[in-house]
């Protein structure tokens, strides 16, 4: 059986990032299996996210805009978003760019298979793939299932259905995507419709909800025709493409490091930002820190200074205040993002300091959020 220095177990975004990240450090001479089930050769999904300047995936963006509009109860207007950019990234472009970089490394092999089993040993990772066995020094793990049915932690999905459209009449500005349009009916949840447009008659229309219960496939596609007959004059549009997605809202623990071999990155790892379900730049930001970490100390290991564990408690109370129903979810956004330009995306990138976090927690209904937090912080109280 061959050892190797890391496996990667999971070659979706996480998986492939991480390797990518290690061909661009002193560990790219490293031997490397990439183990994954499916083949990556489709746009099976789109990554959207604001950044500052230059990202390392920049030439193959799909798009990127400097503004973005907002609809919301007694708002609508554009969004100051100072020197963030909205970005999206398609899946295939990702895919392809990698594997184009992965192949210049003959000491990194890929293999299609099913992960069946991963456990420490004393000798390294293990893992069983398709009844074959692995060993590494380090297995790097994006497949675990995070368990989200605790009862001491909020559990929402993030889901959605988005279509891509052709439309008869040019009806969308290609200068400024729609990055939140809550005027679809709530029915007591958090839903709204985003609208990235490519051109004047090209667009990806997204119908997404915050909540624990999926929907049928007929009611994403109601509510994606209704938006489109109210807001939009297409005349006659073809759907060319479809995405859906389901992403965990949580604020269940995480643990990065199970064992002394095995590391969870992505999902797995903790990289979803509970209150947002944005994971795309945290990961790449986590990444590049923990292969910093490995290049420098030869651990895997990822330092989270302790102030910045106060970002986890600020996403539960967020969590805990849209899962009660605390607050109208149209109304509490539309507070978030009309009265903070620019903050707000450097507190949802938990880059902010306290003194903005407080200018922020000021333009916030006080009562729900105080009862939220008193929840939140007895729970953490009666777990321990």
């Amino acid at each position: 059986m061959k050892k190797y220095d890391f496996i990667i177990a999971g070659g979706g975004m996480a998986g492939l990032s991480l390797a990518y990240y290690l061909t661009r450090s002193l560990l790219r001479d490293r031997s490397i299996l990439i183990l994954e089930r499916d083949q990556k050769n489709r746009n099976d999904r789109t990554w959207c996210f604001w950044e500052k300047g230059a990202g390392p995936f920049e030439p193959i963006l799909f798009q990127c805009w400097d503004t973005a509009a907002f609809y919301g109860p007694g708002y609508t207007g554009r969004l100051g978003m100072g020197d963030y950019r909205y970005k999206m990234l398609r899946g295939i472009d990702f895919y392809t760019f990698v594997e184009q970089q992965l192949t210049q490394f003959p000491n990194i092999e890929r293999k299609q298979a099913t992960i069946n089993r991963i456990k420490d040993t004393p000798q390294g990772g293990f893992v069983i793939a398709d009844d074959e066995p692995y060993l590494a020094d380090y297995v790097f793990d994006s497949t675990y299932q995070l368990t989200l049915d605790q009862p001491e932690n909020h559990n929402l999905l993030q889901h959605f259905k988005g279509w891509f459209v052709e439309t008869e009449r040019p009806c969308f500005d290609p200068a400024v995507p729609i990055i939140m349009d809550f005027r679809t009916d709530q029915h007591d949840d958090c839903r709204f419709v985003y609208v990235l447009p490519f051109d004047e008659n090209r667009a990806l229309v997204e119908f997404t909800l915050f909540n624990q219960r999926l929907l049928s496939s007929d009611e994403y596609e109601y509510a994606l025709r209704h938006y489109l007959s109210q807001h939009i004059d297409t005349g006659a549009y073809q759907i060319t493409d479809v995405e859906t997605g389901v992403i965990p809202m949580s604020d269940v623990t995480t643990t990065e490091t199970p064992s002394e071999h095995i590391i969870r990155i992505g999902t797995a790892g903790g990289y979803t930002k509970p209150s947002t379900g944005y994971t795309f730049s945290r990961t790449q930001r986590y990444l590049r820190e923990l292969v910093d970490n490995i290049a420098k100390t030869g651990k895997p290991v990822r330092r989270v200074p302790w102030l910045k564990r106060r970002f986890a408690l600020y996403d539960s109370i967020f969590l805990n205040v849209l899962e009660n129903n605390r607050y109208p979810a149209d109304a509490l956004f539309t507070r978030i993002y009309a009265r903070n330009p620019v903050r707000v995306f450097r507190f949802l990138d938990e880059d902010t300091t306290f003194p903005d976090e407080l200018r922020l927690f000021t333009t916030m209904p006080t009562r729900p959020f105080l009862v939220a937090m008193i929840q939140v912080l007895r729970r953490k109280f009666v777990a321990r």
